[in-house]
């Protein structure tokens, strides 16, 4: 019923007007592979080996949440992505940041985070609607990646220009005033479709579930604009080209405090912080790629990237802070801190990549030889003071108990100075993943890695690290391996900066990250099943621990790198469907993690790390176009502090959702969703520590209506 039209006028109605928008299908000279529906269920990988690789002959665990889980629940930020892969724990939120700690460790903004396999600095609510899938990585991956945490990575993998023109356009609606709509266009330019596109635009405003204690709303206003290229220059090289934008601009919520003797947040309904604490971020990111092949058996790809970060934070604390006297440790007064900052973040990356197919010494050879990588740029304008500061608290609260307006001056353009620091990270790397016979396959591989870093003070350090990684896969059927890894990672580690320290001024070794691990993955019910588990060990050597001198010496502490922290643990995951109508994607995890040579936390165990933790979510698909999703996730105790002096209760959180689809013909679907979060009710305390826990929300809804050809 509906005529084709050029995706150039496609892309120009859905801007113009909501109109429902359709084209025909196309048959050209591209092959069209219809196979069977998988569900949830991901046949390969990208992240692991740095090339596309099946998850059966990848030595280690990968976990891939696709878009279909994505669109199911609605996700709007990366945690509610990330909370379907039971290694993930999640941290604290405050200044409006999402943080989590994979397999135990947590994930540096600039350490364990990637777009597309490209280092990505992620600082800020990321993009979801521009993302089509993301793999979770676990255990140390220094060889491909170079730095980055011992617990692994998550590399968040961009929607991709298709062939032929498909059309989404959504509208959700949900509760405290959330609202979200978001158009993805995308198909070819021209006839012979060599030159293809796709568009992403999204904009979302909200209010917080909580009010602040004035009575006013915390609100959030994002927008997310992404365009990605694809540009055939011949039938072998093909040249791509990105950009997106991600515009924030939040009310800050820094969470609540705990009450230790009843477990409980003091004021879970309320944000302390000041109506003029507010983030505003503005981030964008693109680059070039090209994709090119060689030869029969060699290809190469190679690409460039930038990405841009400003953010202006003005804060102030929730509680009301004493300023002492810094020689005298005297106390001067009382009053809120308040702070103005202006940063901007430049990373800038750049990789090449050669991949070859050939046998050799009577053996398969999949091998990868490349180079990658990263400069990263930081300057910084801070100014920060107390407010409303006087004698006694009763004073200060009295005068400002009911809220105050920042002080005039207080402001980021009263900083005379930058604050600047800058680093460079390359790598060389080999891999080579060898085939011997149906059964064994084995992997090897090396990086040699050179980092420099600049601190803000001007102190200059480098580090040299030599970085390998083996496994051996045997799989005693077509369907099912059974593999062994041994892999490790580093983070630099920054000079003492602690003036009344030892050992001030000195530089730090690299903390290092080793992996032993022994899995098995197996393809059940005809392929449509994928399970997998695995028993691991990692270690991360080189931590600081700081020791308090006696009174009597000129300095107050000593700090030296004899820490370790040691996670041993177990995964368990299945993705796929178990029968025709129901699919499910679950994961658990049994983890025991402490900290060891080190006097003040030796035995202890990390922040916002349980031990057992549980994820499902499942849909059931009826034969009228009614689907039925379930979800329930367990997180178990968690410690506030490492110093391990309070525990957050477990919780169990369900989830569920209901869907229609209405074929209007063989092109066009109308989708109606409803989703409820936290069906039951559960109170619930999420990440962060006893002075600014996050509380999780209660019962609440989302509408959505979608319209995709």
């Amino acid at each position: 019923m509906f005529s084709k039209k050029p995706l150039a006028l496609v892309i120009g109605a859905v801007l113009a007007s909501p109109a429902v928008l359709a084209e025909a299908v196309k048959t050209d000279e591209h092959m069209v592979v219809e196979g069977r529906d998988y569900g949830y269920k991901a046949d390969t990988n990208t992240t692991a080996m740095r090339m596309e690789a099946t998850q059966l002959e990848t030595p280690g665990q990968v976990t891939i949440i696709s878009e279909q889980i994505i669109d199911e629940q609605r996700a709007s930020t990366l945690g509610e992505v990330l909370k379907n892969d039971a290694s993930i724990s999640a941290g604290s939120k405050s200044t409006n940041r999402e943080r989590f700690n994979l397999r135990g460790f947590s994930l540096g903004s600039s350490s364990g985070y990637l777009r597309d396999g490209v280092q990505h600095w992620s600082h800020y609510r990321q993009p979801v609607e521009l993302l089509e899938r993301v793999e979770v990585l676990k255990g140390p991956a220094g060889l491909l990646y170079g730095k980055s945490a011992p617990g692994g990575l998550v590399n968040m993998v961009a929607k991709k220009p298709t062939y032929e023109t498909q059309v989404s356009v959504s509208q959700d609606i949900g509760s405290d005033s959330y609202t979200r709509t978001t158009a993805d266009v995308s198909g070819s330019l021209n006839d012979d479709q060599t030159l293809r596109a796709r568009l992403i635009v999204s904009q979302e405003n909200q209010d917080s579930y909580r009010t602040r204690f004035d009575g006013t709303d915390v609100e959030t206003d994002r927008f997310v604009g992404g365009l990605f290229v694809d540009y055939d220059i011949n039938e072998d090289v093909m040249l791509s080209a990105h950009y997106d934008r991600t515009q924030e601009l939040g009310d800050l919520d820094n969470g609540s405090k705990i009450d230790t003797k009843t477990g409980k947040a003091i004021t879970p309904n309320t944000v302390n912080d000041q109506r003029f604490a507010q983030t505003d971020n503005d981030v964008a990111n693109y680059g070039v790629a090209v994709t090119a092949n060689l030869s029969d058996t060699w290809a190469v790809k190679s690409g460039i990237s930038r990405q841009f970060y400003e953010r202006r934070r003005t804060e102030s604390d929730n509680v009301i802070d004493s300023k002492k006297d810094r020689k005298t440790k005297k106390t001067l007064g009382y009053g809120y801190k308040v702070s103005d900052r202006h940063d901007e973040w430049t990373f800038d990356t750049a990789y090449v990549d050669f991949t070859g197919d050939v046998d050799a010494f009577g053996v398969n050879h999949r091998l990868l030889v490349g180079a990658n990588g990263l400069h990263y740029d930081y300057k910084r304008l801070y100014v920060s003071d107390y407010a409303c500061f006087n004698a006694s608290e009763a004073d200060t609260m009295k005068e400002c108990g009911k809220g105050f307006d920042m002080p005039a001056d207080i402001h980021y353009n009263n900083d005379d100075s930058v604050s600047h620091s800058k680093s460079q990270h390359y790598g060389l790397y080999l891999q080579d993943l060898v085939t011997f016979n149906e059964q064994w396959q084995a992997l090897a591989g090396v990086r040699f890695a050179y980092d420099d870093t600049t601190s803000s003070s001007g102190k200059e350090e480098s580090y040299n690290n030599i970085l390998p990684k083996f496994g051996a896969i045997y799989s005693p059927a077509p369907n099912g391996s059974i593999y062994a890894v041994y892999s490790e990672s580093f983070e630099p580690v920054s000079e003492i900066s602690d003036k009344d320290d030892v050992n001030f001024g000195q530089s730090q070794d690299a903390k290092k990250g080793t992996l032993y691990e022994l899995g098995s993955k197996w393809e059940l019910f005809d392929e449509r099943l994928f399970v997998s588990g695995a028993v691991f060990q990692i270690t991360q050597t080189n931590m600081q621990v700081t020791e308090d001198l006696p009174a009597s010496h000129a300095k107050d502490t000593r700090t030296t790198q004899v820490g370790e922290q040691v996670h041993t643990g177990v995964e368990l995951a299945a993705t796929g469907y178990v029968t025709d109508a129901f699919s499910v994607s679950a994961s658990t995890m049994f983890l025991d993690a402490e900290y060891k040579n080190d006097p003040a936390l030796n035995g202890k165990t990390p922040a916002d790390v349980p031990e057992f933790t549980a994820s499902i979510w499942s849909t059931y698909a009826f034969n009228n176009g009614t689907d039925v999703n379930l979800g329930v996730y367990h997180v178990g105790e968690r410690y506030t502090e490492s110093a391990n002096t309070f525990k957050k209760d477990a919780y169990t959180r369900v989830d569920a959702g209901v869907a229609h689809t209405i074929k209007y013909d063989e092109n066009l679907d109308f989708v109606a969703r409803f989703n409820v979060e936290n069906l039951f009710d559960t109170d619930y305390l999420e990440g962060g520590s006893t002075r600014g826990v996050v509380v999780g929300e209660g019962r609440n809804y989302m509408a959505t209506l979608q319209v995709k050809y």
